[in-house]
């Protein structure tokens, strides 16, 4: 085996950035709502979000859901453990509750 053929390639993870599509929420017919109550902060949820909106709030710990840009993908109801998550049914446009 050559030298240079054992050299692998490491590529940088790149994190969504929030409004680089403008809006996604706009597009969105449900949305995550979290009840605290049932959270044990084990942070399932920050790490699955694909597009980076739920973040930790420093002050309590729990996490936080950027609802202006969560596209409703919902990957944080199903990663959620203790069904602290919630879905919430939006007419279309992800702003008005069904």
């Amino acid at each position: 085996m050559s030298e240079k053929s054992s050299v692998r390639k490491i590529h940088p993870i790149v994190r969504p950035v929030p409004g680089v599509a403008g809006r996604t929420s706009e597009w969105r017919t449900q949305r995550p709502e979290l009840h605290e109550e049932n959270c044990t902060q084990c942070m399932n949820c920050v790490i699955h979000c694909p597009d980076d909106t739920i973040k930790v709030d420093p002050d309590t710990g729990f996490p936080i859901i950027d609802q202006y840009y969560c596209k409703g993908c919902m990957i944080c109801e199903s990663v959620c453990a203790p069904g602290a998550i919630i879905e919430i049914k939006t007419l279309p446009g992800g702003d008005v509750d069904a």
